[in-house]
């Protein structure tokens, strides 16, 4: 017995209808709520028993109408109902362990091309890719940012099937152009060179070694036999150096976001209130004294409250940005460990030390010697 759904069936009143009934009590149906009303007999049965009661019916030539019992019930106990629901609970939650997009969202085209192909150079993700093998948000950024160094961070967002990588460029600085070429360029802080971007000078350090706030990096002066020549330094030595920050915040933060840009139409006498906008369209004489059309972007402000959680998806980024922003230009936080957090009487305090790449090359005028 394979269809159990039960049915209702409507006979129209017939001096056959006791005659049918008593028929299929001898065929061993089963009939259930059998009501007999002045116009109608109706009765319930299942779907299984209806090829022979229509059987029965034509026999005795009655009208009669079927009506599936169960119409208003939001789920059906049949097996096929409860295999559809089991698939519609399984086939999400595995479809949620797989990535299936890698999505950037950068301020230029230029930028997304870079970084996607830097991604996929880097990790090598096909997808659809279970989310297993994919890497720590902190190793995708680290690696990200050591290659693309007008970066300062990038953030990770995971969704669903979906890794979105949102970076963000790093303040623009206006360089300081020097006319005169340095003797020397000396070393401002201590650290372990990575790299030079030398034009003028003679290196005095090697990569990978340790230097010391003082030393000579780059040399303005060459010996040659017994005289010295003077051909100036000039350039960059960039060198990875441990940065230790403390913070004492309060646990509940209020943060503005801004929302998205939009026009809006002002009509003088209407609307009295004074807008902040981003810019104006120039509008014909006769009619700029009555209208305005302005673009504005308002902010949202919203109440955050730190815990656990939010430390390294909130806090570390802004502490990020704070920090690379008091750096000279050029540079890259490439690590960031959180030491220590301590909650307490509504205050939040800790330490971060960041791993820093900067240009610790600093020029040196009117030394001639070593």
């Amino acid at each position: 017995m394979w269809n159990n759904r039960p049915i209702i069936i409507r006979i129209k009143r017939h001096e056959n209808v006791h005659p049918f009934i008593q028929t299929l009590h001898a065929q061993h149906i089963p009939l259930k709520r059998v009501v007999f009303r002045e116009q109608e007999v109706s009765f319930e049965t299942t779907m299984h028993y209806l090829p022979k009661i229509r059987r029965v019916r034509s026999r005795f030539r009655l009208k009669m109408t079927v009506f599936y019992a169960d119409e208003l019930q939001v789920v059906r106990t049949q097996l096929w109902t409860l295999l559809g629901i089991a698939l519609m609970m399984i086939i999400p939650l595995l479809c949620a362990q797989v990535i299936w997009r890698v999505d950037i969202e950068a301020a230029t085209p230029e930028i997304e091309e870079r970084l996607g192909k830097t991604f996929q150079d880097t990790f090598h993700i096909t997808t659809p890719l279970s989310k297993k093998n994919i890497p720590s948000n902190t190793v995708i950024r680290q690696r990200l940012l050591e290659q693309h160094r007008e970066l300062s961070w990038v953030h990770i967002d995971k969704h669903g099937g979906r890794i979105i990588l949102r970076p963000q460029e790093s303040p623009k600085q206006t360089e300081q152009s020097r006319d005169k070429l340095a003797s020397h360029l000396l070393a401002t802080k201590s650290g372990v060179i990575t790299h030079f971007n030398i034009q003028n000078g003679e290196r005095k350090i090697s990569v990978n070694d340790t230097a010391y706030e003082g030393d000579v990096l780059v040399s303005g002066v060459i010996d040659s036999g017994t005289e010295q020549v003077f051909v100036g330094a000039k350039g960059e030595v960039f060198a990875d150096y441990w940065l230790e920050c403390s913070f004492k915040i309060p646990t509940k933060i209020t943060l503005e976001t801004l929302q998205q840009k939009q026009w809006r139409v002002l009509i003088k006498g209407i609307h009295q209130e004074q807008v902040e906008y981003v810019q104006k369209k120039d509008l014909p004489n006769w009619l700029d004294p009555y209208v305005s059309i302005v673009e504005e972007q308002k902010t949202k402000t919203m109440q955050v409250e730190l815990d656990e959680s939010k430390i390294e998806s909130l806090l570390i980024p802004l502490l990020h940005e704070k920090v690379l922003r008091s750096l000279p230009e050029k540079t890259m936080i490439k690590k960031e460990n959180l030491l220590q957090a301590k909650w307490g009487n509504g205050t939040v305090e800790g330490k971060v030390l960041f791993l820093i790449n900067e240009n610790i090359a600093n020029p040196i005028q009117g030394l001639q010697g070593e």
